[in-house]
């Protein structure tokens, strides 16, 4: 039995802690593990700073592996101590820095370090190196993904998972892609579209800045990512921008009022839908795939989707890096994505827990 260090007690640290714990001695490590007593049986809860690298050198060094689930402000000054401590880490902290820039420290330090090992990024860079490895070439590739809650509260028809400045971060962040083989930045909530999914209905879709590794891992001309929402959400925060809601001085103010708004009641159900496209040739000929997924809410466990959907992504990554001889270095999910064996192992455990992505 493998030990693993899950550092981050938030909802999706939480889900991957209780997730790996059927199978792994699994710890749990948060400032504060008030919160956590009903993870008790499945897992050691320690409280520590992760922040201080004394206390995290002492902490990690039993532990055959490192999750990453800290607030995205740390994740990339962590996952870069945790190289140079020579731990193996899985990390879903979607960190703004570029983790590809860790890649030759990783390397010299013999450390493999799976990056952005959630659902978007996450499920969508592995279907992206999935099509490239099945596609003789692979023209246009996109994915369009949101996390919502069922009930639909005016005004925002809208709830976080995370906290609301890394939302804030989404929706103001310039959007990058490619187009033609070109790269292009365009203004994030722009190009709004409309799309369905089954049992849920029409929804909106905009330009959020989500490709990151893509953009240098995978040579596919076109490719978009864009974040789905209940229609008419994109004006509304557009306004609260319009009006400088969201500007640096006045963030930390409008964070704390969403926050009131955006967070989610105990055990209130929340809901994820993805939908993935990909165009190109395969075996000769003009082809294209479109993927949805839909999840729900799981009222037997208390478990959130986002927390389910990115969350178990992430274990399964543990589950393949301790298995298997993987690549040192930084390794973002594409990679693993275009190795079949790998792809169908993360997809295989993912559709344990009902979560199916399905052809449309």
């Amino acid at each position: 039995m493998k030990k693993v260090l899950v550092l981050g007690g938030g909802r999706i640290g939480a889900a991957i802690a209780k997730n790996l714990s059927a199978d792994h001695a699994v710890t749990l490590a948060d400032l504060s593990i008030d919160h956590l007593d009903y993870l008790h049986s499945d897992c050691q809860l320690v409280a520590a700073d992760a922040c201080d690298d004394e206390s995290l050198k002492n902490l990690v060094q039993p532990f055959d592996v490192v999750v990453g689930a800290l607030p995205s402000l740390l994740g990339f000054d962590r996952l870069k101590a945790l190289i140079e401590l020579n731990k193996m880490i899985v990390d879903i902290s979607f960190f703004a820095e570029d983790a590809l820039a860790l890649n030759e420290l990783a390397k010299t330090n013999g450390v493999t370090a799976l990056v952005d090992f959630g659902l978007a990024p996450g499920i969508s860079n592995l279907y992206a190196g999935h099509f490239v490895q099945q596609f003789d070439q692979v023209d246009a590739f996109a994915c369009k993904v949101g996390g919502v809650p069922v009930e639909r509260l005016k005004p925002f028809e809208y709830k976080a998972p995370f906290a609301p400045l890394d939302v804030i971060e989404e929706y103001t962040r310039p959007a990058r892609m490619r187009r033609e083989g070109k790269e292009i930045i365009l203004p994030a909530m722009s190009e709004i579209e409309s799309l369905y999914f089954k049992g849920v209905g029409h929804m909106e879709a905009f330009n959020t800045d989500g490709l990151r590794s893509l953009l240098q891992t995978v040579n596919i001309p076109t490719m978009a990512e864009k974040t789905v929402r209940y229609n008419g959400h994109a004006t509304l925060i557009q306004q609260l921008i319009d009006a400088g809601f969201f500007k640096p001085e006045h963030r930390d103010a409008t964070a704390k009022v969403l926050l009131e708004q955006w967070q989610f009641d105990e055990n209130e159900p929340d809901l994820t839908v993805m939908e993935i496209s990909a165009s190109g040739v395969k075996n000769g000929k003009p082809h294209a795939e479109t993927y949805q997924l839909i999840d729900h809410y799981d009222q037997q466990n208390n478990v959130s989707s986002m927390a389910r959907t990115t969350g178990y992504t992430c274990a399964a990554g543990v589950r393949l890096a301790l298995n298997n001889e993987l690549p040192k270095g930084v390794l973002p999910p594409e990679i693993i994505g275009q190795n079949p064996s790998w792809f169908a192992h993360i997809m295989s455990e993912l559709a344990t827990h009902n979560i199916n992505i399905k052809a449309v």
